[in-house]
């Protein structure tokens, strides 16, 4: 059974199982294409796509995705220049990560080495851990007709642009989401403001949604001991029982919020991570891998992926 780094941008995820949920889910929202393309940019046959997610700006961004020895063709018109910015995939926390990448055209054919390190704020929308991104700027006749291949070990991700980094990105609205299995709610206040968080039930919240949608998890957890200022806490996500993503996290003490109700506990700061799933039925389970401390979690789904009514 793969793992979740060997599963790299495995999208299609499996769908056994048949629920209603309260709030209709839309079936076709989310088509393969997210974000627009750059028009300047014509692909014969398009490469696969993936789509990482920024922690900071909390949005999410398009690319395109080589594995191992794959090319990507396609060709620009009513351009003088091209830019590239490529990452790699990273197995784990690594701070020396390196990947190479041949580009040829008619005129021309150049090898492009890039170093790069461990990023902390973007991530695959599953989990997968992405490197700091790199930028190359190719000088290209017009109409030409560009070939990239991915020449190393790793998977690499590339955006392509004809200007500086524009967002290609989307800042979906969100709207919160229960879980159906929990143990306790609490309530959290951040500067001023309440936020209900779920315990998990025997260490599993569940939910069922409905494809596609995107599920933000925020994760937090709980600090007993004042003097203790960092914990690391992991969590695992199963869909239809089958190991989706898992996520390994460094918890601080929260400057900004509190429990009302137990001052002695002092929540973490909040960990956001964004899962994309497929269109059909999911059962979710967060499982939660963590036995010394607590954890606990706020859910959202994309609010353009809910109606209510007839449609």
């Amino acid at each position: 059974m793969m793992n979740d780094k060997q599963k790299i941008l495995t999208w299609k995820l499996s769908v056994p199982c048949s629920l209603l949920i309260i709030a209709l889910l839309l079936g076709n929202i989310f088509s393969s294409h997210l974000y627009a393309q750059n028009p300047a940019v014509l692909f014969a046959t398009e490469p696969d796509e993936c789509i990482l997610y920024n922690a900071n700006n909390q949005k999410m961004y398009y690319y395109y995705l080589l594995n191992p020895a794959e090319s990507m063709n396609f060709s620009v018109s009513n351009l003088d220049s091209l830019v590239i910015f490529s990452r790699a995939f990273a197995s784990d926390e690594e701070n020396n990560i390196s990947y190479n990448y041949v580009i040829s055209s008619e005129a021309f054919q150049d090898t492009v080495s890039k170093k790069c390190r461990f990023s902390n704020i973007t991530r695959g929308v599953d989990g997968q851990f992405m490197s700091t991104y790199n930028k190359s700027i190719l000088q290209v006749d017009q109409n030409s007709s560009i070939t990239i291949k991915n020449i190393s070990d790793t998977p690499v991700a590339f955006k392509l642009d004809d200007n500086t980094p524009n967002n290609f990105s989307s800042q979906l609205e969100y709207i919160a989401y229960s879980p159906d299995v929990y143990s306790d709610e609490k309530v959290l206040i951040v500067k001023d403001t309440e936020y209900t968080y779920y315990e998990s039930d025997n260490g599993i919240i569940e939910l069922d949604l409905f494809g596609p949608v995107y599920l933000k998890i925020i994760s937090r957890t709980i600090f007993h001991n004042p003097a203790t200022r960092k914990m690391d806490y992991q969590f695992f996500v199963y869909d239809n029982n089958e190991l989706m993503a898992t996520f390994t996290e460094a918890a601080h003490q929260s400057s900004q919020s509190i429990f009302p109700h137990d001052i002695e506990q002092i929540p973490s700061t909040g960990d956001v991570n964004i899962l994309q799933f497929d269109k059909g039925s999911h059962n979710i389970q967060i499982r939660d891998n963590t036995n010394n401390h607590s954890m606990i979690f706020r859910l959202y789904i994309n609010k353009t992926a809910v109606y209510v009514g007839d449609k």
